[in-house]
C-alpha cells in the first residue's frame, strides 16, 4: 500500500517571508551598533588628517612671510629690503585679480642632492624613484610673479605632471584690525591700515606705524594643480557676488595668522 504524502508534509526549501524579515531586522541592528561605537573614530580620524593638512599649510605660510630668500623679487626685479616688507607686500596684494600677485602653497618631488640658491630644492625628474632616498616632498610657498622672474619659472617647472604631488591652494590675506577694542577683519581689501585709532592706511612697510601684522589668510583648493591650469584657466572671477572665486568655492579652512618685524 503506497503512503500518499499530505502537501503540507512536502520539503521545504529556502525561507520563507518571515524568516527573512527577521534576519535583515538582526542584520540592521548589527550595523546600527557597529556605527555608534566605531563611527566616531572613523570621523575623528577624518578630522586629525584634515587638521594635520591645515596646521602645515598654515606652518608653511607663516614661515614663508617671516624670511626673506636670497633671490627673492618684488615688484618688477626689485628686491625686498627685509622679509618684513615682503610679508606687508604680500599681504596688501594678495587680493588682486592680477596672476602676478597670486600666492600658491603646494608640494613637489625635490632632489635632495641639488639646493637651488633661494633653499628650496631643484626638481626631482625620475619617473620612479624611492621617496625619502630619490626625491623628498618640498612644501613651498610661492607668489605668482611679473612673466620671466624666478618665481614664475619655478612655479612653472613645479606645476609639471610627475612633480608635483597633491593639491594646490591659492591662499587670499586680509588684514586684521582693532574696532572697539575687538579684533575684526577690515573692510578696505588690498590696503594695510594701522590697526588702532584712526585707522590710517600704511603706503608702505616703512610708514607701517606697528611691530606687528595680524591678518586671516583663507585657503582655496584649486580644480587642477597643472602649471597650464593655474596660468591659463583659473581667475578669482566672482559672478555669484558670494565673496568667493566662483572657480573654487568657499576656502577649505581659514587662519588667523600674524607677521612680525
Amino acid at each position: 500500500m503506497k503512503n500518499h504524502s499530505s502537501p503540507f508534509q512536502a520539503k521545504r526549501s529556502g525561507f520563507t517571508l518571515v524568516e527573512t524579515v527577521i534576519a535583515m531586522g538582526i542584520i540592521t541592528i548589527m550595523i546600527t551598533a557597529f556605527l555608534a561605537a566605531f563611527g566616531p573614530a572613523v570621523q575623528g580620524i577624518r578630522k586629525s588628517i584634515s587638521a594635520k593638512e591645515a596646521n602645515r599649510l598654515a606652518s608653511s605660510l607663516e614661515y614663508e612671510m617671516s624670511i626673506l630668500r636670497d633671490d627673492s623679487t618684488g615688484i618688477g626685479d626689485s628686491k625686498y629690503p627685509t622679509a618684513f616688507a615682503k610679508a606687508f607686500f604680500w599681504i596688501k596684494n594678495s587680493v588682486n585679480d592680477s596672476k602676478d600677485d597670486y600666492v600658491l602653497i603646494y608640494q613637489y618631488r625635490g632632489d635632495p642632492s641639488a639646493a637651488r640658491t633661494d633653499g628650496t630644492l631643484k626638481i626631482y625628474n625620475g619617473k620612479d624613484g624611492v621617496p625619502g632616498k630619490d626625491y623628498v616632498l618640498q612644501s613651498v610657498v610661492r607668489r605668482m610673479g611679473v612673466n620671466g622672474t624666478w618665481d614664475r619659472r619655478r612655479i612653472e617647472q613645479e606645476l609639471a605632471p610627475g612633480v608635483v604631488e597633491g593639491r594646490v591652494f591659492y591662499v587670499r590675506m586680509k588684514q586684521l584690525i582693532f574696532n572697539n577694542g575687538v579684533l575684526e577683519l577690515t573692510t578696505e581689501h588690498g590696503k594695510i591700515l594701522d590697526p588702532y585709532g584712526t585707522h590710517d592706511e600704511a603706503a608702505t612697510h616703512e610708514d607701517y606705524p606697528e611691530a606687528v601684522i595680524a591678518f586671516q589668510a583663507e585657503f582655496y583648493v584649486l580644480k587642477s594643480s597643472i602649471y597650464g591650469y593655474v596660468n591659463g584657466a583659473f581667475n578669482l572671477t566672482d559672478d555669484n557676488n558670494d565673496g568667493h572665486p566662483d572657480a573654487t568655492g568657499k576656502p577649505v579652512f581659514t587662519r588667523n595668522l600674524a607677521v612680525r618685524r
